[in-house]
Parts: structure tokens; C-alpha cells; sequence
């Protein structure tokens, strides 16, 4: 086994509904990940995927979903109303299920993350998301992987999101980098 790691930035707004310190309070950060795949083979040109590809299928989806957007608790109405009408990016948890309470904490997000990656890259063989580091801060982070995640949790961010990040992961394809094999 062998691993992979790509990393990024986005920036996005959120809050901790029901906090009762400074976090309740909207405001935004500059989160840090890194992307770390597993795999047992690599292609014959040497790796197992491009780093490119990372970037075009897992980066890019970041950027459209979540960079400059607000991450959202469902719950949270008020904020996601506003957000809407003025045609901003938001992203509604749903690790508990559509419109359920889940608030953005860093790990949630993380959680949420990691199952996007799942299903983005179901096509590629043998290759898996094994871990997210995501910092939401330059000193705090978390760390996730599969066994962080509970199977409700994935059952019902699967039944939210599923046909819609299978769908991106469909738009996107596989590109060869192999110009042998073109």
C-alpha cells in the first residue's frame, strides 16, 4: 500500500449554531487540506494518477462547492435564506440527512468532505480516499478517515448527494495521461 497526498485552500463562511462562544458569530476562514489517496499499483508511466487529476477532479470540486461559499448548518434558516437571495454559494450539511441539524464544526466538514471524495473517485481503480487533514485555522486541525465517519452518517449523505456529485464525477471523466495509450 502507498499513498498519495494533495493539498489546497479555500476560503468560506460558516458559523456553530447553538455555540455559546465567539464561533456562534458568523465568520470565515481559510481551511487547509490535504487530499491523501491510497493504492496497491501504479501505471506503467510511473504513478497510480496524476497529481493533475487530483487537482481537476477533487480540488476543482472544492472550488465550486465550497471556496467563497457559506457552510451551512440546515437548521439554520435565517442565514441560508439571506444567502440565497442574494445568489450566493451555500452548502448544507448532511451528515444527519437533508435539512437535519448538523453544524459546520471542522469535523463535520471533514466528514463530509471525505465522502465526496468517495464518490468522486469510485472509478478510478484501485485507488481511495484515505485520509483528510483539513485546518481550519493554521493551528487547529482534524484528521479523517473511513473509520471516523459512522454508516448513517454515509447512508444519509449519500442519499443527499449522491446522484449530484456522481453526476460532477460523470462531467468530469478520467483523463489519460499516458500519451501511449492515446
Amino acid at each position: 500500500m502507498q499513498y498519495i497526498t494533495r493539498s489546497g485552500t479555500f476560503d468560506s463562511g460558516h458559523r456553530v449554531m447553538d455555540e455559546r462562544m465567539k464561533c456562534f458569530n458568523l465568520h470565515g476562514h481559510t481551511y487547509l487540506y490535504e487530499l491523501t489517496f491510497s493504492f496497491n499499483t501504479m501505471e506503467e508511466i510511473g504513478y497510480a494518477i496524476d497529481f493533475k487529476e487530483i487537482k481537476r477532479v477533487a480540488c476543482q470540486w472544492i472550488d465550486d462547492l465550497l471556496d467563497h461559499g457559506f457552510i451551512a448548518n440546515p437548521q439554520d434558516t435565517t442565514y441560508i435564506d439571506a444567502t440565497k437571495k442574494e445568489g450566493s454559494k451555500v452548502w448544507l450539511m448532511s451528515l444527519n440527512g437533508e435539512w437535519e441539524y448538523c453544524n459546520p464544526s471542522v469535523e463535520n466538514l471533514a466528514r463530509e468532505i471525505f465522502l465526496a471524495m468517495e464518490i468522486l473517485f469510485e472509478v478510478y481503480d484501485d485507488l481511495k480516499i484515505h485520509e483528510i487533514k483539513l485546518n481550519e485555522t493554521p493551528k487547529c486541525y482534524t484528521v479523517c478517515n473511513a473509520d471516523s465517519i459512522l454508516e448513517v452518517e454515509r447512508e444519509s449523505f449519500k442519499e443527499v448527494n449522491y446522484e449530484f456529485i456522481q453526476k460532477y464525477a460523470e462531467e468530469k471523466g478520467i483523463e489519460e495521461y499516458d500519451n501511449r495509450k492515446l
